[in-house]
């Protein structure tokens, strides 16, 4: 049997282009992880994604990632054909810029879960520098056939459909393992890629014409229920040739990504001591950091030491300051007052915790009615 018998064989699957698209990013300085597994929840199988690629930047404390999962598909006798109407962008039932980013940072996560989040993302980081990888669709893809390139007759669309649904469920699972996975402060920004060796075709109906036109690339927003919810998700249909030219536009979106999550830690920051909403989100980590200095500087003076869990303040405006209170007692509050070294600690953390370097005083349980 002739030796490279295997070698012409193989390229009719798509191992040969799972390669190529690997040595691609890896050649672009992205890091890839081929063949990742993960487990389908809602068929209790285990399945895997071609490849996982990121690019991950430090910004302020945390680490900024920018993943690319991509599945490849090669179909030598068949072109994808991608069925699509005018777009209606005021359906209430779509999301046509839907946003898949998790973290584990307080001061970003609590960002990330305004209602507007997608939307503010998209009008800042969708600029042109990123070229088309955040675009709006520019038409509705309503469904989807595998045709033969010799007749033009149906086929299917199981290869479509498996790669759309792989790419939902593998985003969903990384989404959801991540609070186990990651403990240091990260930012996860994701983007769903469906690579494909052969040819893509925009079938566009209009009242009873059809049009044909082929294409490079198109945007699918792809409507799933997982986990017993409807999930939204942006996927990018594009030929394999023309992935080298549109890799460029991901390593800018994660510069995009690093300005602008960058941004939403600086914005969470701004006048937080005086709202009591977010400064709620961080009152435990000030506790934690001033709890033993408070309780030593009153035992050093043997006054009885608070209970620290009920340690909190608020912002006077009539005062201009913090008003740190707590079951301290009047003689408590005073000595706290006093002592320049516990609130030299305190201004630290306050410092630390809330970027606050403005005054404040301790109260005995004078809290706001």
């Amino acid at each position: 049997m002739p030796a490279d018998l295997f070698s012409e064989q193989i390229q009719k699957t798509g191992f040969v282009l799972e390669n190529a698209i690997a040595q691609q990013l890896k050649a672009a300085r992205w890091t890839v992880i081929s063949n990742r597994y993960y487990v389908d929840d809602a068929e209790e199988s285990v399945r895997e994604i071609d490849l996982v690629a990121y690019q991950v930047s430090r910004v302020q404390h945390f680490d900024v990632y920018t993943a690319l999962l991509i599945s490849c598909k090669k179909s030598e006798a068949n072109a994808w054909a991608l069925l699509c109407r005018e777009i209606d962008l005021k359906d209430p039932n779509s999301n046509w810029q839907p946003l898949h980013a998790w973290s584990n940072d307080k001061a970003v996560s609590f960002q990330l879960l305004k209602s507007d989040s997608a939307r503010l993302y998209h009008e800042s980081v969708a600029t042109s520098q990123i070229g088309d990888a955040l675009r709006t669709p520019a038409v509705d893809v309503f469904a989807f056939q595998e045709m033969s390139k010799s007749s033009g007759a149906p086929q299917n669309d199981k290869a479509i459909f498996g790669a759309t649904t792989s790419l939902m469920k593998a985003q969903a699972y990384e989404l959801g393992a991540l609070p186990q996975r990651r403990t240091k402060p990260a930012v996860y920004q994701f983007n769903l890629l469906s690579v494909v060796d052969s040819d893509l075709m925009r079938l566009f109906f209009d009242g009873a014409s059809i049009e044909t036109q082929p294409v490079e690339q198109e945007h699918y927003i792809a409507r799933y229920i997982i986990k017993k919810q409807a999930t939204f998700s942006r996927i990018r249909f594009m030929r394999a040739d023309a992935f080298a030219a549109l890799l460029p536009e991901y390593s800018a979106l994660h510069r995009e990504n690093c300005r602008w999550f960058d941004k939403q830690c600086d914005d969470f920051f701004v006048d937080i001591v005086k709202d009591s909403k977010r400064a709620e989100i961080l009152v435990s980590d000030f506790r934690r950091e001033v709890r033993w200095d408070i309780r030593w500087a009153l035992i050093d003076k043997k006054l009885p030491p608070p209970d620290t869990d009920k340690i909190n303040f608020y912002w006077s405006d009539r005062h201009s300051r913090i008003q740190i209170y707590g079951p301290f007692g009047n003689a408590g509050a005073q000595a706290l007052n006093e002592d320049e070294k516990v609130k030299g600690k305190v201004a630290a953390v306050l410092k630390k915790v809330y970027r606050y370097t403005g005054d404040f005083e301790f109260n005995d349980d004078d809290i706001p009615f």
